[in-house]
């Protein structure tokens, strides 16, 4: 399932998160050089030395929630889901999206990812232009601009 594809582990990710990506065929590696930095704590020393990193204040790396990996497992595939939805965002940042949204995903009792229709990325026309999905200052954090990526880059 992760094969081709490296992964960060933050200290604060059980094991077992860990186990299923390496049995799956993914590798690990530094933050600095992986595809996906997966952790469970925004509170981590680990984790929040990355939110005050230059790569992450420049949008160049995003962390992701491990219980995404959960779901992954549950499901057998990663295909019809959306990482999007397991950022894992700085602690006043998450503050502030449950004074808007409520519980994060991670944070529901039912363990699911939302029942939303997903359309497979191969079938979308290719985009280069700027995405702005994202409002910076909305929530209040100077220094976060948390974007989403896909297991399809």
């Amino acid at each position: 399932m992760f094969r081709n594809r490296s992964a960060w582990f933050s200290r604060s990710v059980p094991k077992e998160a860990k186990t299923f990506w390496k049995m799956e065929g993914g590798t690990l590696r530094d933050w600095r050089t992986a595809d996906y930095l997966f952790s469970q704590d925004a509170s981590c020393p680990d984790t929040k030395s990355i939110y005050f990193s230059r790569d992450y204040l420049s949008n160049k790396v995003t962390v992701f929630h491990s219980f995404f990996l959960s779901v992954c497992e549950k499901r057998k595939s990663f295909q019809s889901m959306s990482i999007g939805h397991y950022v894992l965002p700085p602690d006043s940042v998450q503050e502030e999206v449950r004074n808007v949204i409520g519980r994060l995903i991670w944070e529901r009792d039912d363990s699911q990812d939302p029942e939303v229709s997903y359309v497979s990325m191969d079938s979308l026309p290719k985009y280069s232009g700027p995405l702005s999905d994202f409002c910076p200052g909305r929530f209040r954090h100077c220094a976060c601009r948390p974007h989403c990526c896909s297991l399809h880059t």
